[in-house]
């Protein structure tokens, strides 16, 4: 075993001449390829994202568009006969029109409502929508529903708290069972 030669005893090391060899050529290597590494490259930073500034600029139209809520994996299946894979089963909720488009849905939570109540996915509705620029997209913000010929407007309604909530699930306040809800919209007339 050779000494390395050292000013403090306590530091001296001992080592084969064939590992000193190894080590020697592994610290090398680090030196040489270290400039090299994706960490070490210096790389211009960029400003952090602002979304609350960016969401503002966001452009996006708001409309009202009629059909039934559905799966669209099953309506490309009966519409088109494309089939998807089974993990595609129920995954994304799409507005069919009476135009025939599938225009998929934003799955927050008045999205997410007619994933959760399939009592949604019957009815004949009227979605207030938006629909930003450069996505297909819906955004929904309001339901309504036409039934006999009337309009109705739908959401979820605790009657201890008297609060309207946009899912089905517990109250938010006594956590307590929650009525889907259809209260008329009232016709206004052109000024």
């Amino acid at each position: 075993m050779a000494k390395v030669p050292t000013a403090d005893p306590a530091l001296r090391v001992s080592c084969l001449p064939g590992r000193c060899l190894l080590f020697t050529w592994l610290i090398g290597i680090a030196l040489v390829s270290w400039p090299l590494s994706p960490q070490a490259q210096e790389v211009p930073s960029k400003p952090p994202r602002q979304p609350v500034a960016a969401a503002a600029k966001v452009k996006y139209r708001t409309q009202a568009m009629r059909g039934r809520v559905v799966w669209l994996n099953e309506a490309l299946k009966r519409r088109y006969g494309i089939g998807t894979v089974p993990e595609a089963a129920q995954r994304v909720l799409a507005l069919e029109t009476a135009q025939g488009q599938l225009l998929p849905i934003v799955e927050d939570i008045r999205g997410r409502a007619f994933r959760k109540d399939p009592r949604l996915r019957k009815m004949d509705v009227e979605l207030l929508v938006r629909q930003y620029a450069g996505s297909p997209q819906l955004q929904i913000i309001r339901v309504y529903a036409h039934e006999k010929g009337k309009k109705v407007q739908v959401d979820y309604w605790c009657e201890i708290c008297a609060i309207a909530m946009y899912e089905l699930k517990a109250c938010d306040c006594c956590q307590g069972p929650i009525d889907l809800r259809r209260r008329p919209v009232p016709v206004r007339l052109p000024q």
